[in-house]
């Protein structure tokens, strides 16, 4: 058998173009007119270097514990089928050519996966690789994630630098990185003509990647990302290929994950990206040159999306596409994008941002949210709206951002508190309001404000601290209905005992209200109070179909109820208690 792969080596020589060289003692055989090759060591009991010329690796070579292999520019390695070079075990490989005289490991055949490739694992040793051309390896058969260059560990981890070096004609990937491999140096290298891609990188190895590096012309243009955990911050560069993200991946700790414009993530069927404990995502492109999140399949909700649960300021999405995501198999209110946190809060700057094609929502923002930046965003083409927000952030929408084209044009507000001073913005969409709003303080609707009230819906302003301001204008009035076009379908406005010289309803429509009488309301507009006494007034507002009266005033009320317009109020238009 020996002899008869021998033979088969001999006549691919040719192939290879090994020149003529001066064997050593133990020399091999004559592989033809001109070619004069030598046999590779077996066995390496200590340090040994290949000078330069041809070699023949006839047998996996064996190498004693803590043996450095050094290969010498121009030395040529041609393997044998299904043969590899394994540095293990404190062992270390110097591999170091030069430009006019790289070092060369190849297959005695041209053909993809001939030999298994070079492995290095479990070892500590540093190993070195500048100037070295590795081709024809990564051998499939038994390993689905071969690759000509491959760095495995164990708990002892591996540590090589990779400059100037070419993984090419490989049947399984040009690289693999592990989580555990220290890689010093990463520069100059060329990945290509590789069937399965140019590499396949845990996470954590991802960003040791650099741009002066090729990572095109093979079968598959995408590095394959193992992803889990992100422990180390790591900034994740442009390389003219996507990163393929084979499962979910989750920034945690105190890691930042920066993504540079232009790069691409391509995420798996249900793959999610989390930001949690202090981490945190800084997503920025420019105008030509977008970070863009998408799913393998062009579909909604072919990802679950991103979720940043962390308080950390530096969370940026800044020309930026997510689109694909907002799985809605587990959460009937996905979004794309999630801002979510308990009472750490959550921070997140949105700037040019792009959510399209959400099988859910296209934004998804928490009450403990704080965003300093929302500008020029777009959310479009998603199935369930745009945007659901809770009240206490909803006035962070800005009027440049995009809010139509979604399968549903409306923002829904998961309606608690409205708890600082703030004014929320004339969006061009509703807000659809899903539960009472109570404002602690002054809330504020700008002129073209519409409020859809969910049936069992309110607005209660309890307080002298709460105050409720809708002043419209004839040209942009404030409408205030009810997403059930009935008498009665949501509950009314309540004042009571507040004082509060903002409350004021003017230029207003306020309609399909009045289905508070089970409180004890006795009109769509209700103000009532003790001896405290209450403050508002309404004028030159159109109120109708009313399930109670349009407006009944308390006997302490104070403040003007004029020019008012009335039609179809159920107990009549206006009742103030003498």
């Amino acid at each position: 058998m020996f002899r008869l792969r021998q033979l088969m080596v001999l006549m691919a020589l040719a192939g290879v173009g090994c020149g003529p060289v001066q064997p050593p003692a133990d020399a091999g055989v004559d592989a033809g007119p001109g070619v004069l090759c030598a046999n590779f060591p077996e066995r390496l009991d200590a340090n040994y270097t290949a000078a330069k010329g041809c070699w023949l690796v006839l047998k996996t070579p064996t190498i004693a514990a803590g043996v450095t292999l050094t290969l010498a520019p121009g030395a040529k390695l041609v393997f044998s089928s299904e043969t590899a070079l394994l540095i293990a075990a404190a062992q270390s490989l110097q591999a170091i050519g030069t430009q006019d005289e790289p070092i060369i490991l190849t297959g005695a055949l041209p053909v993809r996966g001939f030999w298994k490739g070079l492995t290095l694992t479990g070892t500590t040793v540093a190993s070195q690789l500048d100037y070295v051309i590795v081709e024809y390896g990564g051998d499939t058969k038994a390993d689905t994630a071969a690759a000509g260059i491959k760095l495995t560990a164990d708990s002892r981890g591996v540590r090589a630098s990779i400059s100037h070096t070419t993984m090419r004609e490989s049947e399984g990937y040009g690289l693999f990185l592990a989580g555990s491999a220290v890689v010093p140096t990463f520069v100059g290298n060329v990945m290509t003509k590789n069937t399965l891609g140019p590499a396949n990188v845990d996470a954590e190895l991802v960003g040791r990647l650099d741009s002066t590096s090729t990572f095109t012309g093979n079968d598959k243009d995408e590095i394959v990302v193992r992803a889990s955990r992100l422990e180390t911050s790591a900034t994740w560069d442009n390389l003219g290929v996507p990163y393929h993200l084979k499962s979910d991946l989750a920034s945690i700790g105190s890691a930042t994950l920066t993504l540079k414009p232009g790069v691409r993530l391509i995420m798996a069927p249900e793959a999610a990206l989390t930001i949690s404990g202090t981490a945190a995502l800084i997503a920025e492109g420019t105008a030509e040159k977008p970070v863009v999140f998408t799913g393998e399949t062009q579909t909604r909700g072919a990802w679950e999306g991103i979720t940043i649960d962390t308080n950390n300021a530096s969370n940026l999405l800044r020309h930026t596409i997510v689109e694909y995501a907002g799985n809605t198999s587990s959460d009937v209110n996905a979004a794309a994008v999630k801002a979510m946190a308990d009472s750490r809060g959550v921070q997140l700057k949105l700037d040019h941002l792009t959510v399209r094609q959400s099988q859910g929502w296209g934004l998804r923002l928490g009450g403990s949210a704080i965003v300093p930046v929302f500008t020029s965003n777009v959310f479009t083409q998603n199935a369930l709206g745009p945007a659901m927000i809770d009240s206490n952030v909803a006035h962070v929408l800005s009027l440049d951002s995009t809010y139509t084209g979604n399968d549903v044009d409306k923002v829904l507000v998961d309606a608690q508190w409205v708890s600082s001073t703030v004014t929320w913005r004339a969006i061009p969409v509703p807000y659809v309001i899903n539960d009472p709003v109570r404002p602690q303080a002054v809330w504020t609707l700008e002129p073209g404000v519409t409020l859809e009230m969910m049936p069992m819906t309110s607005i209660r302003v309890d307080g002298d601290a709460a105050g409720f301001r809708a002043v419209g204008t004839a040209a942009k009035p404030i409408t205030i209905t009810g997403t059930n076009k009935t008498r009665g379908s949501w509950d009314g406005i309540d004042f009571d005992t507040t004082l509060n010289s903002a409350n004021a309803l003017e230029h207003c429509v306020i309609k399909y209200g009045g289905g508070g009488s089970r409180l004890g309301w006795s009109g769509m507009i209700f103000a009532h109070a003790d001896s405290h006494g209450v403050r508002v007034s309404v004028t030159n507002s159109t109120i109708q179909h009313s399930g109670v009266w349009g407006i009944y005033m308390g006997s302490s009320q104070t403040g003007a109820v004029m020019g008012n317009t009335y039609a179809d109020n159920a107990m009549g238009d206006f009742f103030h208690e003498p």
